[in-house]
């Protein structure tokens, strides 16, 4: 799996305690028959983690294991983990296939160092190509 997730380079939080949307890496993905906008609260592989929706995080038994796709998920345990090239939370934005603590590499093999940045709204992930 390489260097788990928990915190970022900055030492940031980013798995397993968040508590709204603005806090740790916000990822979508398909639960039951909807796509919908959740947290990762748990990893299990550079690319498949434990997530819930955004404010379901103490229940249990509303836990998914997902793997990152390329693209919009559109079937059950799929995700879209994102992170931004120029800095800005819409622009730039990359489909990110594995992660480990120090690098983020998308579905075309291109490498990232990354961190999470916060715009008083939401923390998202930066990505540095390396």
């Amino acid at each position: 799996m390489g260097r788990p997730l928990k915190k970022d380079v900055n030492g940031v939080d980013v798995i397993g305690t968040p508590a709204t949307t603005s806090t740790g890496i916000t990822v979508s993905f398909y639960d039951a028959s909807l796509r919908t906008d959740g947290v990762l609260i748990k990893q299990r592989g550079a690319k498949t983690f434990v997530v819930a929706r955004v404010g379901d995080i103490t229940t249990t038994s509303a836990y998914t294991t997902a793997v990152l796709k390329n693209g919009t998920p559109s079937a059950a345990g799929e995700m879209q983990m994102q992170g931004s090239t120029t800095g800005n939370l819409d622009t730039g934005l990359v489909n990110i296939a594995k992660i480990t603590k120090r690098i983020a590499t998308d579905f075309s093999g291109n490498r990232y160092t990354w961190f999470l940045e916060n715009d008083s709204s939401a923390d998202y992930i930066v990505l540095t190509a390396l």
